[in-house]
C-alpha cells in the first residue's frame, strides 16, 4: 500500500476548514513545518482512520474533535496492486466510512464493509503492520506505553519473525524479590488503580488541567486566526533567512562533491573485485580442465576392457535373431492368405444384404410419394386462400392510424359543434290549442329546443309576426367547424364510406382478413415448413427411390444378418491370426534389428576406446603429466580466491555511497525550491496581516497557558512515574527468555547495513520476550538499551522499524513508514547519517516524515508534498 494523498475537514486546530497533503512521493516525502502547524493531528487522524472503527468514540477518536464541536472527516488516497482507491470515514456525529474507486469514482464498500475491507488490505487485526513502522511525536524508544498496545505490537513481531525464520524454543530465566514488588504495588496505587486508572494527587491534577483547558479553548477561539497568520509571517522570515544562508548553502554543496566522490571510489573498488572475480573464474575452469582430462584418460581405460566383452556378446546375439526372423515369416504368410479368402467371402453377403435394404427402402418410398402429393395439394389451397386475404387487406384502406385519424377529426367536429350549440339561443314551444308558430313556412316542433343563429323571424297567426335578435355566433368558431367537417368529409370520401361506423366496420373486416391471412400462413407452414420447393423436391426423390421397387419374393433380412453374421466371425477369426502374426514378425525382426544395432554399436565403442587410449607405450608417462598439472591448477585456484575474499571484505557499500549522492542532491534540490515556495508564502502572509487587529486578549490568554503548562506538567510527572512503576512491576514479574539467533536472524541481516551507517562492525543484541533490541554491542562491550543515550535510542529505534518495514515487504505487505516529529535527539552529524540510512531503505519503500525542524530536515532531501488549508 503506498500513500498518495490526505485529506481533513473540521479536525482539532483545522475546525471549519478542508486541510490537504497532496503529491506524496514514493520514496522519502518530508512535511517540514514551524510548531502548531498541525502535523502531528494529520498523524493522528491518519491513525485513527485505518484503526478506528467509524462508530467509534474513543478518545483518540474524539480527539480529534474541535473544541467548536462537529464532525470530523479524514479520507486518504491510496494506491495497491487493484489500483487507486480513496478510504474515508466520518466520526462522531452522522458516522459512515466508504471506500471508492477513483478511475470511476464508484463506492466499492461502505460502513462495515468498508471496515472490512481495511483489515484485509492491512492483513492483518489490531495494530498490524502500521503499529511497528508509525513513530508518534514524543515516542523515543520502541514501544509505546499503552499495554495492550505492547501486547499486540509484541505479537505482530512474533508473528512477522515466525514466518521469515520459523519458529524455535526458548529458555527461561529468573525473578525479583518479593518485598521490591510489594513496595512498587503500594507506591503505585497511591496514584493509580488496578486497571491504571488516575487516582489521588495523579487526578487532582488532571481535573485541574482539564478545567483549565476548557476555560483556555474560548479564549483562543478568539486569537487563534491573527496569531496563527502572525506565527506564520515569523515563520517564513525564518525560514527565508535559513535558506539563504550562506554557511549552510556551502555545506549542502560540500556534502554533494563528498558523495560523488565517495560514490567514484565505490565504483573504482567494485570494478577491481570483478576483475578479481574474472581471475577466480578463470582459475577454476582452468582447474575443471585438469581434472577432466585425468578422469577422461582413467575412464578410458575402463571403458576399453568394457566394450571388448561387450562386442563379442552382441555378436552372437544378432545371429541367432536372423534364424528366428526367417522362421516367422513363414509363418505371416500363411496368416495373410486365410484372411484374404475370409474378406471375400463377407464382401458377398453384405452385397446380398445391402440389395434386399435398397428393395425395402423403394417399396417404403413409393408410399411416401403418394402421402406427400397429397400435402403439396392441400398447401397449394392454403396459398391461394392467404393470397386472397392479404390482397384484401391490401385493397382495404382501413389502417390502424387511419382509423384513429378518423376518430379524431370526428371529435373535432362533436366538440366544435357543441361549442357553436352551447353559444345560440335556445327556443322552447308548448301547443296549447290548434294554432302553430312558424319559420319560413316550416312549423317549429313542441318540446324541444331549438337553437337560434342571429336573426330569427316567426309568423305567429292571428298574432303577427315576432323577430328574435340573437347574438351571431363567432366567425372563426363556423371556420374551425367548416375545415373540420371537411377534413373529416375526405378521410371518409377516401375510403368511400361517409360515417364513423362504416369506417369502423371497415377496419373490423381488414382486421379478419388480416386474422384469415395469419391462419392460411399457419397452415402452410405446418404443411410445408421447408417450404413448396423442397416438398416438390422431397416428392421427386420420392418417386425415384419407388421407380426401383419390384413386386418379386425376397429372403427375410434376418436370414441374410445371420449369414453376415457367421461370415463376420470367420473373418474376424483371420484377422486376429493374421495381426498376431504381423506382430510376432515386427517382435522378431525388431528384436534382430535391436541385436544387429548393438553389435555394431559396440564395435564403435570399440574402435573409440581403443582410439582415445592412444600409444600403450606412452600411456604411464601421460597419466603421471596429468597428475601434476591437476595440482597445479588446484593450488592456483586457491590463490586466486584468497585474493577475492580479501578485496570482496574490504569494499565499501556501493548502495550506501549511491544513497548519500542522492540524498545530497535531493538537499540542494528541496532547498532551492523551497525558498521559492517561501518568498510565495511570506507576500501572501503579509497581505493578510494587514486585515487584522488584535483585540488585546492575548494577556490572559498567555496567562491561562502558563497555568495550564504547570497542570499539565504536574500531571505529565505522576503520569511517568506511573508508567515508571508499570514498566518496573511488569518487569520484575517477567520471565526473561533466550531466544537463539537464528530466530532474529532476517531483522538483524536487514539491520546490518543501516547500522554499519551510523557504528562500523557494530551489532545489535536482541529481548526474546518484547522481540526487539536489548543492547549495542560494539568493541566487543555490550551496552543494554538503558545505558545509551537517548539519541542512540532513538536512532536504533527508527532503524529497527526500517528493518521490519523491509520485512513485511519480502512477505508482499508493502506498508509506507510514517514519522512524526522524530530525531529529536540526534546530533548534526548523526543526523545526516539517519538520512542517509531513510534515503537507501526508500528506493523500495515509501517513508512520510513529519518535522518542525526546517532546517535540519532540509538536508533530507525527498519530495516535498503540497499544502492546501480552505475554509468549508
Amino acid at each position: 500500500m503506498k500513500l498518495i494523498a490526505l485529506h481533513l475537514t473540521n479536525v482539532r486546530k483545522f475546525a471549519g476548514k478542508s486541510a490537504s497533503i497532496t503529491g506524496i512521493g514514493d520514496g522519502v516525502t518530508v512535511v517540514s513545518e514551524a510548531n502548531e502547524f498541525g502535523k502531528s493531528t494529520f498523524f493522528d487522524a491518519l491513525h485513527a482512520l485505518f484503526f478506528e472503527k467509524f462508530s467509534s468514540s474513543a478518545k483518540a477518536v474524539k480527539s480529534l474533535q474541535p473544541y467548536a464541536g462537529g464532525a470530523v472527516h479524514v479520507a486518504a488516497d491510496v494506491q495497491i496492486d487493484a489500483g487507486i482507491f480513496r478510504v474515508e470515514k466520518r466520526f462522531l456525529s452522522k458516522k459512515t466510512a466508504k471506500v471508492t474507486r477513483l478511475a470511476d469514482h464508484k463506492i466499492i464498500a461502505q460502513e462495515d464493509e468498508a471496515e472490512r475491507w481495511i483489515s484485509t488490505l492491512l492483513g492483518v487485526g489490531g495494530e498490524g503492520p502500521a503499529g511497528l513502522l508509525w513513530v508518534r511525536q514524543g515516542l523515543v524508544g520502541l514501544e509505546p506505553d499503552s499495554a495492550k498496545e505492547k501486547t499486540q505490537l509484541t505479537e505482530t513481531r512474533r508473528d512477522l519473525l515466525s514466518s521469515v525464520a520459523g519458529e524455535i524454543d526458548t529458555m527461561t530465566g529468573g525473578r525479583r524479590m518479593d518485598s521490591v514488588m510489594r513496595r512498587v504495588a503500594e507506591t503505585l496505587g497511591d496514584i493509580a488503580t488496578k486497571t491504571g486508572r488516575k487516582t489521588g494527587a495523579w487526578k487532582d491534577a488532571a481535573d485541574t488541567a482539564d478545567a483549565l483547558e476548557t476555560k483556555l479553548s474560548g479564549v483562543t477561539l478568539q486569537v487563534h486566526e491573527l496569531e496563527t497568520a502572525l506565527k506564520a509571517r515569523k515563520q517564513a522570515d525564518i525560514a527565508l533567512k535559513r535558506l539563504d544562508n550562506p554557511d549552510a548553502m556551502a555545506k549542502r554543496d560540500d556534502a554533494k562533491k563528498a558523495a560523488e566522490t565517495a560514490l567514484q571510489t565505490a565504483k573504482a573498488h567494485a570494478s577491481t573485485v570483478a576483475l578479481a572475480q574474472q581471475d577466480y573464474d578463470l582459475a577454476g575452469l582452468k582447474a575443471a580442465n585438469a581434472q577432466s582430462d585425468l578422469d577422461r584418460l582413467l575412464n578410458a581405460l575402463t571403458a576399453l576392457q568394457s566394450a571388448d566383452r561387450s562386442a563379442k556378446a552382441c555378436a552372437s546375439d544378432a545371429d541367432h535373431a536372423v534364424v528366428q526372423a526367417r522362421q516367422q515369416q513363414h509363418a505371416l504368410d500363411a496368416a495373410q492368405k486365410r484372411h484374404a479368402e475370409a474378406t471375400a467371402t463377407i464382401t458377398q453377403s453384405r452385397l446380398h444384404l445391402d440389395a434386399l435394404r435398397t428393395q425395402i427402402r423403394a417399396r417404403a418410398a413409393k408410399a411416401q410419394a403418394t402421402q406427400l402429393a397429397t400435402q403439396i395439394s392441400k398447401a397449394h389451397i392454403a396459398m391461394a386462400d392467404r393470397d386472397a386475404a392479404r390482397a384484401a387487406v391490401k385493397a382495404s384502406g382501413a389502417t390502424p392510424d387511419w382509423l384513429r385519424s378518423v376518430e379524431t377529426a370526428h371529435t373535432s367536429v362533436t366538440q366544435l359543434e357543441a361549442a357553436l350549440l352551447a353559444q345560440a339561443t335556445r327556443l322552447f314551444v308548448r301547443y296549447d290549442g290548434d294554432a302553430r308558430i312558424t319559420q319560413s313556412g316550416s312549423i317549429l316542433p313542441a318540446e324541444q329546443a331549438i337553437h337560434l343563429d342571429g336573426d330569427t323571424q316567426l309568423d305567429l297567426p292571428g298574432i303577427g309576426q315576432m323577430v328574435i335578435h340573437n347574438q351571431a355566433a363567432n366567425a372563426d368558431s363556423k371556420e374551425r367547424l367548416n375545415k373540420a367537417q371537411a377534413a373529416l368529409n375526405r378521410l371518409l370520401s377516401g375510403a368511400n364510406i361517409s360515417t364513423l361506423d362504416d369506417a369502423r366496420g371497415l377496419m373490423r373486416a381488414r382486421t379478419q382478413a388480416d386474422a384469415k391471412a395469419e391462419l392460411e400462413q399457419t397452415r402452410l407452414d405446418t404443411l410445408a415448413p421447408d417450404g413448396l420447393d423442397n416438398l416438390r423436391a422431397a416428392l421427386a426423390d420420392a418417386n425415384l427411390a419407388a421407380s426401383q421397387s419390384h413386386e418379386q419374393p425376397m429372403p427375410t433380412t434376418s436370414e441374410l444378418e445371420v449369414h453376415l453374421a457367421q461370415t463376420e466371425r470367420d473373418e474376424e477369426t483371420a484377422r486376429l491370426s493374421l495381426r498376431q502374426a504381423n506382430a510376432d514378425n515386427a517382435q522378431v525382426r525388431e528384436t534382430a534389428a535391436k541385436l544387429q544395432a548393438a553389435a555394431t554399436r559396440a564395435d564403435e565403442i570399440l574402435q573409440s576406446a581403443t582410439a582415445d587410449i592412444g600409444a600403450p607405450d606412452t600411456l604411464d608417462a601421460r597419466r603421471t603429466q596429468l597428475l601434476r598439472d591437476q595440482a597445479t591448477a588446484q593450488g592456483a585456484l586457491e590463490t586466486s580466491q584468497s585474493a577475492l575474499k580479501k578485496l570482496v571484505h574490504s569494499a565499501p557499500d556501493l548502495d550506501t555511497a549511491q544513497a548519500e549522492l542522492t540524498r545530497a542532491l535531493g538537499a540542494v534540490n528541496a532547498a532551492r525550491n523551497e525558498r521559492t515556495q517561501v518568498g510565495e508564502r511570506l507576500a501572501a502572509l503579509s497581505s493578510q496581516i494587514r486585515t487584522l487587529a488584535g483585540h488585546g486578549i492575548e494577556e490572559h490568554r498567555d496567562l491561562l497557558v502558563g497555568q495550564l503548562e504547570t497542570a499539565r506538567s504536574t500531571e505529565a510527572r505522576f503520569a511517568r512515574q506511573a508508567a515508571a512503576l508499570t514498566r518496573l512491576q511488569t518487569t520484575l514479574n517477567d520471565e526473561r527468555n533466550a531466544a537463539r539467533d537464528t530466530y532474529f536472524g532476517p531483522v538483524q541481516e536487514e539491520l546490518k547495513p543501516l547500522l554499519s551507517i551510523l557504528h562500523r562492525d557494530a551489532a545489535l543484541s536482541f529481548d526474546s520476550d518484547s522481540l526487539l533490541p536489548s543492547g549495542l554491542v560494539r568493541a566487543d562491550a555490550q551496552e543494554s538499551m538503558d545505558d545509551l543515550s537517548g539519541g542512540t535510542q532513538e536512532q536504533i529505534a527508527i532503524l529497527t522499524r526500517l528493518a521490519f518495514a523491509r520485512l513485511f515487504a519480502r512477505q508482499g505487505r508493502h506498508m509506507p513508514i510514517v514519522l512524526d516529529d522524530a530525531l529529536v535527539y540526534s546530533d548534526d552529524d548523526r543526523i545526516i547519517k539517519m538520512f542517509t540510512a531513510l534515503t537507501r531503505v526508500a528506493q523500495d519503500q515509501q517513508i512520510l516524515v513529519f518535522s518542525c525542524r526546517q532546517l535540519a530536515f532540509q538536508d533530507l532531501g525527498g519530495a516535498k508534498p503540497t499544502l492546501e488549508i480552505v475554509d468549508i
